[in-house]
Parts: structure tokens; C-alpha cells; sequence
């Protein structure tokens, strides 16, 4: 039986830059969740800088660790808004696990930690 561990996707406080007319796509670490069944976390955002700035979070999971697919549901992503944090509770479903992170603008400060379960 496994235990609850720590869980840092984009550890406090986490600074995200991109050019300001480019949408860039950040990625936490691909976790091996094979040993747990569930996940808590938390995700927060600061303000961000920029022209038109916008700021989306994706929960992805994979089979193989290569082809990444977001569960039901989560296509549209998540935005906490400014200063805000949006709370999950995910069931696992595949093997591997991440967040990935998109965001046009020229900057913005970021977290996502939780646990394992």
C-alpha cells in the first residue's frame, strides 16, 4: 500500500516568460503515478505583464509517457484568475501525469503543489 507524498508541479513561486505576441507552452516533469490513485492540488497565478496577456492550465495524462491527452472534460483549461487558486482533485486514469501550462504574455508567477495519494 503506498503512502501520500508530496506533490510540486511548478514549485512556489515559479516565474513563466514568453514574448509578449507568442503563446508559450510550459510543462511540469511527467510523473510515474502508477503507485497512487489520486492527486489534491493547488493552482495559483500572480498578475500578469504584457499586452493582452492569457494564461491557461491543462491536466494531461499519458499510456507511454509520449502521447499526452487531456482527460474528459479538461480541454478547455483552467485560469485561476489574478492572485486566485483553483483547487483539483483528480482521479488517476493512465500511467503518467503532468501540467502544462499556456501562456502569452511577457510574464507571470505561478504555483502547483499538492499530494499524492
Amino acid at each position: 500500500m503506498s503512502t501520500d507524498a508530496g506533490l510540486s508541479l511548478f514549485p512556489k513561486f515559479t516565474t513563466l516568460v514568453s514574448k509578449n505576441a507568442v503563446a508559450v507552452q510550459f510543462t511540469s516533469t511527467p510523473l510515474d503515478v502508477s503507485r497512487f490513485g489520486s492527486a489534491q492540488f493547488a493552482l495559483w497565478r500572480g498578475g500578469m505583464q504584457g499586452t493582452s496577456p492569457t494564461f491557461k492550465a491543462y491536466l494531461e495524462e499519458s499510456l507511454d509517457g509520449e502521447h499526452w491527452a487531456s482527460p474528459p472534460g479538461g480541454t478547455g483549461g483552467f485560469d485561476p484568475g489574478q492572485n486566485g487558486t483553483k483547487m483539483f482533485s483528480y482521479a488517476f486514469r493512465l500511467r503518467w501525469f503532468r501540467l502544462r501550462i499556456e501562456f502569452q504574455g511577457e510574464c507571470v508567477t505561478c504555483w502547483a503543489e499538492g499530494v499524492l495519494r
